[in-house]
């Protein structure tokens, strides 16, 4: 008989006793190993779960450093608090009538300080944040207020993330060593301590009350009341309020500039940016104007080089910018992006000396004063 395509040829009708009792075997088998695995799993192995005492010992007081991996629980409780004289006690002693604290007051480490503030902790890793304490307070109506400790380690890293959150518009307020009001909202900064009181509404009640808030944590904050390294360096006359600025690092985004102060001015009609960066030895000042030589370098500039008293003077031509920069003994002063050859010449004579070596400026200008 012919075979055609798609047609079966042979089917096989005998089957074997071996073949069967093969087939048997091996059912058997898979039974007997889902059984042995089942009757495993129903045992206790302690050398597989059992707790290690060990893993339950008291973390040691004090804050984490921010280079461990192991993160502390971010509760301390108010019993704790009394024994502490530092945040976690001014935000427990916090009285204000008719508000009472919500739950426990919380305590983060720089390691974990996303867990509160998740897309923001980055801005104050980069001011070398220590740590943050923060408590809730409601009243009988359900209002709420936020009361953040931002614990900053130097009065300069206070102001510096202070002053990066500045509403320059808002109205300031006699808090601490500097402070504004937003709404209901306060924000201050004193000590090594930078503090918002965060409202959650805007009427005046609730102003008056938070107001009261900060005005306790202002007489428990400790401040030496000394001045800051290099704030008061930069001149007053004609800066534009609210423009300053201070940057532990990479200073107007310069990788060099370290612990940088920043201001906008007013001068002859033309907005300047002035810095001033301070520096721990003559070789670090050395650093610096090595790094900004080989900065105007990348973009091709023509730089003039002189020596001015003990320091090293840079006027760097851009193609139509100009940056001037003069060393001194500690600090490293200049102006940036000028567009008039001129006026950045006159800076580079009188003002920058007088930043590096602390003298006012006899120059008169155009611009507005701080408060």
């Amino acid at each position: 008989m012919t075979l055609h395509a798609g047609n079966r040829g042979f089917v096989r009708t005998h089957i074997s006793s071996f073949e069967r009792g093969i087939s048997i075997a091996l059912v058997l088998s898979l039974g007997a190993i889902g059984t042995a695995i089942y009757l495993s799993g129903q045992t206790y192995d302690e050398s597989l779960f059992g707790l290690d005492p060990a893993a339950l010992a008291a973390p040691a007081a004090g804050r984490t450093p921010a280079n461990t991996i192991v993160i502390p629980s971010p509760t301390t409780t108010a019993t704790a608090a009394t024994a502490l004289q530092g945040p976690i006690s001014w935000l427990n002693q916090l009285r204000v009538s008719g508000w009472e604290r919500m739950g426990e007051i919380e305590s983060f480490d720089a390691a974990d300080l996303y867990v509160k503030i998740n897309g923001r902790a980055e801005q104050y890793l980069a001011y070398d944040v220590v740590g943050l304490d923060c408590a809730s307070l409601t009243d009988a109506s359900g209002n709420f207020v936020d009361v953040f400790l931002y614990e900053m380690g130097t009065p300069a890293r206070a102001f510096g993330i202070y002053a990066v959150e500045l509403d320059p518009a808002a109205p300031s307020v006699k808090l601490g060593r500097g402070g504004y009001q937003s709404g209901a909202s306060f924000f201050f900064w004193q000590g090594g301590f930078y503090v918002q009181i965060l409202a959650s509404t805007a009427d005046e009640a609730m102003a008056r009350s938070a107001q009261q808030m900060a005005a306790g944590l202002t007489a428990r904050i400790p401040d030496h009341g000394k001045p800051v390294p290099g704030m008061d360096s930069l001149p007053r006359e004609g800066r534009i309020p609210g423009s300053l600025q201070y940057m532990v690092r990479d200073g107007l985004s310069l990788p060099f500039l370290t612990e940088t102060w920043t201001a906008d001015y007013l001068i002859d009609g033309q907005q300047v940016t002035l810095f001033l960066s301070l520096q721990p030895s003559a070789q670090a000042v050395d650093n610096v104007v090595e790094g900004y030589r080989g900065y105007l370098g990348d973009f091709d500039a023509q730089i003039s080089e002189t020596t001015q008293g003990d320091g090293i003077a840079l006027f760097g031509d851009m193609d139509g910018y100009y940056d001037v920069v003069l060393s001194g003994a500690t600090s490293v002063a200049g102006a940036v992006l000028l567009e008039d050859p001129d006026l950045a010449r006159m800076i580079a004579a009188q003002w920058l000396p007088s930043m590096i070596h602390g003298r006012t400026i006899d120059v008169i200008s155009s611009g507005e004063m701080d408060e």
